[in-house]
């Protein structure tokens, strides 16, 4: 901030969280000091904290990952589960060990992808020519878009084929929404991951939280299920409503 103090400085959605005080009153006095900064975060927790710490204006909105909309799978052999899962630190992280022990899947870290995916490639250069230029800072721009494509489209394969998936991450949650994916979303207890759907995507049937092995089970037999093109959850076919148009089962965030 101080390097454009008489600009407008937006944050884009995020989860807003510090290590400890010392930070958070760092991030008060900088704010306070710019005076045109507009904050925006992802869930109600981080809603609240801001507007009552930050001197400045703050309002929530959606995770920018739902503007790539709705995503078509990939032909992929069928799955039946798959773990999505990042790993995390001692206090975040649910041991699923004992899940997998009994419902088997394939473990992935959908971010872990092959080194492939970040490198510069011709194309890009290319792109950035007929689009902007062959200036540095074009390019450079180029570049991150498609590896940011890169990524979802490698993650759209790793999740194509399951029936039903698991995972403890939060992008993980969004694209299975976008790909009409049922899936748990495993976290502790107050965790980021099930502050996010408590505030935002929990109106989905598409996803059920789980904070262990025993509620990933029960979990699981919540889930919605698909047969020849009809949606069914507990044996019985969903009505379709207004919140969740066909043909998917993709509801917009409540905020859009």
């Amino acid at each position: 901030m101080w390097k454009y103090p008489d600009r407008t400085i937006i944050q884009m959605p995020q989860r807003v969280h510090f290590a400890n005080e010392a930070l958070k009153d760092y991030t008060r006095r900088t704010i306070g000091r710019h005076r045109n900064f507009f904050c925006v975060t992802r869930d109600d927790q981080s809603f609240a904290l801001a507007r009552a710490n930050f001197d400045c204006e703050v309002e929530v909105g959606p995770d920018t990952a739902f503007g790539i909309e709705t995503l078509r799978p990939f032909d992929a052999d069928p799955l039946r589960v798959l773990y999505v899962m990042q790993p995390l630190g001692e206090d975040d992280d649910v041991d699923i060990a004992k899940a997998r022990s009994i419902v088997d899947g394939p473990l992935t870290n959908w971010i872990n992808g092959p080194d492939s995916l970040s490198r510069l490639r011709m194309s890009s250069i290319v792109s950035s020519a007929l689009r902007h230029g062959l200036s540095r800072t074009a390019m450079l721009a180029q570049h991150r878009e498609d590896v940011a494509r890169r990524y979802v489209e490698y993650g759209v394969r790793i999740l194509s084929g399951a029936e039903r998936i698991i995972t403890n991450h939060l992008h993980g949650h969004i694209l299975c929404l976008l790909l009409n994916k049922p899936h748990i979303a495993v976290a502790r207890e107050a965790s980021n991951l099930h502050a996010f759907i408590d505030s935002r995507t929990g109106d989905s049937p598409l996803v059920e939280k789980a904070t262990n092995a025993s509620e990933i089970f029960a979990a699981m037999s919540r889930l919605p299920y698909e047969i020849g093109g009809t949606w069914y959850k507990s044996s019985r076919p969903m009505t379709v409503g207004a919140s969740i148009p066909g043909p998917d089962l993709v509801p917009q965030p409540s905020i859009l």
